[in-house]
């Protein structure tokens, strides 16, 4: 991930979280299980599930993951009853609308025409905006930190270009970096 959320931004706990979970790996506790991948997130405790765990979350929020194309997704309309999906290009799979929870790697260079991410800058189909849920929410809290950046500087001419560039920077910046 490229951006850190941190508590006292206006992100949820759950949807932090969310974003950060490593989905579909084996689930340490029930190890020798068949299907012991986790692909259930519990809103409520904000943690990941295999089938073998969901029983004392069974009156919990879930929400299940799904694979697409070797991602994590979530169906659209799982989705948009928790967070505001508009401008996130979706897809059909097993005849549901889904959306990446994450952004994926380029495949191919940028062509230059037609929309694009306004976070990563992959390629989009008309009239979307961002290619995930986590492009989303990370292009909403880089913007509020430019626009009170700015307001408490006294500054109050905020220009998208400059902010696109200001996303842009700071994500080049932090892909670079070697932990």
């Amino acid at each position: 991930m490229f951006t850190q959320f941190n508590s006292s931004s206006n992100i949820p706990h759950w949807l932090q979280v969310l974003l950060s979970e490593k989905f579909y790996n084996a689930c340490i506790i029930h190890e020798d299980a068949k299907k012991n991948e986790k692909n259930v997130y519990c809103l409520d405790c904000c943690i990941s599930l295999c089938p073998q765990c969901l029983f004392p979350h069974r009156s919990h929020r879930l929400l299940q993951i799904r694979r697409y194309v070797y991602n994590d997704v979530v169906r659209l309309d799982d989705a948009a009853k928790l967070i505001d999906c508009t401008s996130v290009q979706s897809y059909y799979t097993n005849s549901a609308k889904v959306v990446f929870l994450n952004q994926r790697p380029q495949t191919r260079n940028f062509r230059g025409s037609g929309n694009i991410c306004s976070t990563c800058y992959r390629n989009l189909q008309h009239p979307f905006h961002f290619c995930s849920l986590f492009c989303k929410v990370s292009f909403f809290f880089l913007l509020q930190i430019f626009i009170l950046f700015n307001f408490s500087s006294g500054f109050f001419l905020i220009h998208v270009l400059i902010t696109k560039f200001l996303i842009f920077f700071i994500l080049s910046a932090k892909s670079f970096h070697v932990a």
